[in-house]
């Protein structure tokens, strides 16, 4: 299955990790703690993990146009919450 890996530079990122996970918990399974997350969409599932320098995130997707649309999901979700305009995340 395609995967990949961006970090978010953030001193907030358990913060972060937090809103994005409840946020999403109304909608699809979301697990969560101070530290670490788990989302799991219909097209995929992103790991999350915070620490006091960056927000990690990890997706993984049954097919490659699945993984970038979800890349996208947790891109504008994550400029919304972090306030920042056009964030640009690089996944590798």
């Amino acid at each position: 299955m395609p995967n990949s890996h961006s970090r978010f530079p953030s001193s907030q990122a358990p913060r972060l990790l937090g809103r994005l996970c409840k946020h999403f918990s109304h909608k699809i399974e979301a697990r969560w703690s101070e530290h670490e997350g788990l989302l799991r969409f219909s097209i995929g599932e992103c790991v999350l993990q915070a620490d006091d320098q960056a927000l990690h995130l990890a997706c993984t997707a049954p097919s490659a146009a699945e993984l970038d649309e979800l890349q996208e999901v947790i891109r504008r979700h994550l400029q919304g919450f972090a306030q920042v305009d056009d964030l640009v995340l690089q996944w590798h």
